[in-house]
């Protein structure tokens, strides 16, 4: 959000949205995933007023998103009696593997607006999340000012081969550690110039020690601007090999590495009370 170049991974798992007419002056919501239905709304059209929710929270996120789809599409949702939309997320959405940035890359397609302008307008973020959902495989994600600039990477197997992610078991909200983000981040540009340079070194390594040391470099520099405890010192004190956090700071899922195999590793993340574990592989484009 300050300028400094991040290294971003798609996930093969993602958000696929599917929209049909109906004959009812409404838009009916249904929001699925791999544990079954988790969100349903309907909305009366024109006005978006919601007239039945299993979640009113999630409702009026999903009517805030629409509404900027429409300022920014005049056209968008006008002259249709009702429309039936179903989305399904290949993922449980309690993992933050980008169940809204996934959506707002969907509606941005549906309405045909500007998908980074649509994310800014109702959720905000630096937009990596947007790049990820429109990627192939790894990217440099760079945000100065309105100016982005994505470019395609490769990672070595040598490193990526000795990668897990574990999740934490505590979804973290987005915008919140944004908020906090703004508030409590204490960096200067040299903080910033050295993050990026971080990531210019880091796709560039060719071994998974370089790979780890600059990761540990990353999290330290992070745990001082962000003035709180790295993800290792508070929940992996006695781990070996690398951690590293993701997302939003501290929760969702963490970046280990280790030269072990993921049934050993498995093991070892549920002896520390994490039951969840992907390869790199299994998860990443």
């Amino acid at each position: 959000m300050e300028g400094a170049k991040a290294l971003a991974v798609p996930l093969k798992l993602g958000q696929r949205l599917t929209v049909k007419n109906i004959d009812e002056n409404q838009l009916i919501w249904e929001a699925k995933s791999p544990i079954g239905l988790w969100f349903k709304t309907i909305l009366k059209l024109p006005t978006l007023e919601v007239l039945e929710t299993n979640n009113q929270i999630f409702s009026n996120r999903l009517v805030l998103l629409l509404k900027n789809a429409k300022e920014l599409s005049k056209h968008f949702l006008n002259n249709i009696n009702g429309v039936s939309v179903e989305t399904e997320l290949g993922f449980n959405p309690e993992f933050g593997f980008g169940s809204s940035s996934t959506l707002v890359f969907c509606v941005s397609k549906w309405a045909n607006v500007n998908p980074y302008l649509l994310q800014q307008k109702t959720f905000g973020g630096s937009g990596f999340d947007i790049a990820c959902a429109d990627a192939k495989g790894p990217i440099t994600f760079q945000r100065i000012g309105e100016d982005i600039e994505i470019n395609n990477v490769e990672l070595s197997p040598k490193i990526t081969n000795n990668l897990f992610l574990v999740y934490l078991g505590k979804k973290q909200q987005t915008s919140r550690s944004i908020k906090s983000f703004k508030k409590n981040a204490v960096f200067t540009n040299s903080d910033v110039d050295r993050i990026t340079a971080i990531t210019n070194e880091v796709v560039k390594a060719e071994s998974i020690e370089d790979f780890e040391a600059l990761l540990t470099e990353h999290e330290q520099l992070m745990s001082s601007v962000l003035q709180i405890p790295t993800i290792k010192s508070t929940c992996f004190p006695q781990y070996n090999g690398c951690v590293k956090s993701l997302g939003a700071w501290g929760g969702d899922f963490v970046l280990i590495s280790s030269r072990n195999s993921k049934q050993e590793i498995s093991q070892q993340m549920k002896s520390l009370g994490f039951n969840t574990v992907f390869s790199y592989s299994e998860l990443v484009l």
